[in-house]
């Protein structure tokens, strides 16, 4: 870092950098350089650009330590499902009246699925709806 005001891109830049390379660095390395990060995001010239580099730079650990793993009852069920829908076997026309229930109960989880869990649960079902659309187009 230099002494010179920084812009909010350069700053950006940096961020994008330590996020690549701290990635299962230890809890004193993020520490620093968050500390560091910080100290730049309060070199940027413009106030607006400013307080976003603060909030982000402030945002390094928990972006670092990436999501909190899933852990509700609505999740391993949509996992159980998913595996079961991926891995059937069987004729296409029954496949894919088993994945669409699978995606059908997969989207009644998310619905019922903590929120911070919601949308990974909702997002198991592409995989499922390409491979609806892979046994259509072989079956066919």
């Amino acid at each position: 870092m230099t002494d010179n005001p920084a812009d909010y891109e350069t700053f950006q830049a940096e961020m994008r950098r330590l996020l690549s390379d701290l990635k299962g660095a230890a809890p004193e390395i993020v520490e620093a350089e968050t500390a560091r990060l910080q100290a730049m995001a309060e070199q940027v010239q413009d106030e607006r650009g400013r307080e976003r580099a603060r909030f982000r730079a402030a945002e390094l650990p928990r972006l670092l330590a990436g999501p909190a793993p899933a852990t509700s009852e609505q999740f391993r069920q949509a996992q159980i499902l998913f595996a079961e829908a991926i891995d059937g076997d069987g004729p296409a026309q029954t496949r894919i009246a088993e994945i669409e229930r699978a995606i059908e109960q997969i989207g009644l989880l998310s619905t019922q699925a903590p929120r911070r869990e919601a949308g990974a649960i909702r997002r198991m079902s592409s995989p499922l709806i390409r491979l609806v659309d892979h046994l259509r187009s072989t079956a066919g």
